[in-house]
């Protein structure tokens, strides 16, 4: 008989006979632990969130690791009957978590994954990945499908913020997407962030996709920046809107793509493999032939600037945003720089997609020395093919662009200066 706390018990007693009866509860949140081997022998450690329902869904972790919010949309899932597997391929491959780790990943464990999903469950799975592991996701379907399936359990995938390039290309050059985004045919959807690096880079992305045949939807998410739902702190009102709506988005796409044809046998890959991209860093030097592309933008106090307004000087034009640490590591250089310089020099830079108030707010902290031109929508910078912050183009005094900078570097150092000297002297 179980004993009554009501008259004799202590406080201590009743808090925990209260624990023990919400152990079970506690527990069943808790998710499973399953290891997978894939076919090349690496041992995978999945977190299972088991749930009743026919769908679930394989959650590729992002670059940098699990974060709060996976467990908490995990359960969210699991209340709209969705099964979750969650698994850190980089982890799985003791791989440290580098840009380079993660594109060249290859599909095999993501295949192995989809196999060993339907299998144990008998339902139908949907891959979910942001950032770089989108290229995992795309290789791994395109690899299950190459192993030969016999039925059509896999739904597609959902990408978030997905970055499908070969790797981050110099500042001003195209970006060179992976040979397997153009060799796609079961169903994606693309969830692009308003203030997302690649917003205005998202019709080619789907024009991408579609050649190897994939039907591809997309939704453009509201006032949020990539990454807003792996943020460490506590996010932002818009953040938190977005981060709780993921649950409903999946749930959808899982449905959709459900009712859709999807094909057994993978779409070619392209004859001609990618170009390799160019990965240089710090001062490099380009050509001269490309003229400036004019920009037209407010400062922070709502006063119109145009770069043609600067003509006759050699022009330090730098990209960046007050969220970028680098970017703002490197302002002090800056500022001495142009002092140091001085006339027939000038800095011009351009702050990706902060509002005024919160620049103006900023700039009361940190010294900025010279004019702070407000892309508001992020426009300007894809039209200047900028893919990372910071980055920075020096012009020569007829406009024409002569250095790309594709890092945050010490302005002062002799190095930069003497090729500023340089142009000047032209």
């Amino acid at each position: 008989m179980r004993p009554s706390y009501r008259s004799t018990g202590t406080l201590l007693s009743a808090l925990l006979l209260s624990l023990l009866l919400a152990l079970p509860g506690l527990l069943s949140a808790a998710p499973q632990t399953l290891l997978i081997e894939d076919d090349e022998g690496v041992e995978l450690p999945v977190s299972a969130y088991p749930a009743e329902g026919e769908h679930l869904i394989l959650w590729l972790l992002p670059q940098q690791g699990e974060r709060p919010a996976h467990a908490a949309l995990a359960k969210a899932l699991n209340r709209l009957d969705i099964e979750v597997w969650q698994v850190d391929l980089l982890d799985a491959h003791f791989l440290a978590r580098t840009n380079d780790n993660m594109r060249d990943l290859s599909g095999v464990s993501v295949a192995s994954l989809l196999r060993a999903a339907h299998q144990e469950t008998g339902k139908q799975v949907m891959i979910v990945a942001s950032g770089r592991p989108a290229i995992t996701a795309l290789r791994g379907m395109r690899q299950w499908q190459r192993d030969g399936p016999d039925s059509d359990y896999v739904l597609g995938t959902a990408l978030y913020f997905p970055n499908l390039m070969q790797a981050t290309p110099v500042a001003g050059e195209q970006a060179i997407y992976v040979d397997e985004a153009y060799a796609s045919n079961l169903p994606v959807l693309l969830m692009q962030p308003e203030f997302g690096v690649y917003r205005w880079h998202l019709e080619e992305i789907i024009a991408i996709l579609q050649q190897g045949g994939a039907p591809v939807f997309s939704q453009l998410i509201g006032g949020v920046r990539d990454f807003y739902y792996l943020r460490r702190n506590d996010p932002e009102p818009e953040e938190r809107l977005a981060q709780d709506a993921i649950p409903a988005q999946l749930q959808r796409a899982a449905r959709l793509f459900a009712r859709m044809e999807r094909p057994l046998q993978a779409a070619a890959l392209p004859q001609a493999k990618a170009t390799e991209v160019s990965t240089r860093r710090g001062l490099v030097r380009l050509d001269g032939s490309r003229q400036a592309t004019p920009i037209a933008l407010p400062d922070q106090l709502g006063k119109q600037h145009q770069l043609k307004d600067y003509d006759g000087n050699v022009i330090l034009l730098n990209f960046w945003a007050s969220w970028c640490p680098p970017c703002v590591e490197e302002i002090p250089s800056m500022n001495r720089m142009a002092e140091t310089l001085g006339e027939g020099f000038a800095i011009v830079s351009v702050n990706f997609q902060e509002d005024a108030a919160h620049i103006q707010d900023f700039m009361r902290q940190v010294q900025v020395d010279f004019p702070v031109l407000m892309d508001s929508d992020g426009r300007v910078s894809a039209e200047w093919k900028v893919f990372a912050f910071p980055s920075s183009f020096i012009l020569d005094r007829q406009g024409r662009l002569r250095y790309s900078v594709n890092s945050a570097i010490d302005w002062e150092e002799p190095e930069v200066l003497d090729a500023v000297r340089g142009l000047m002297a032209e």
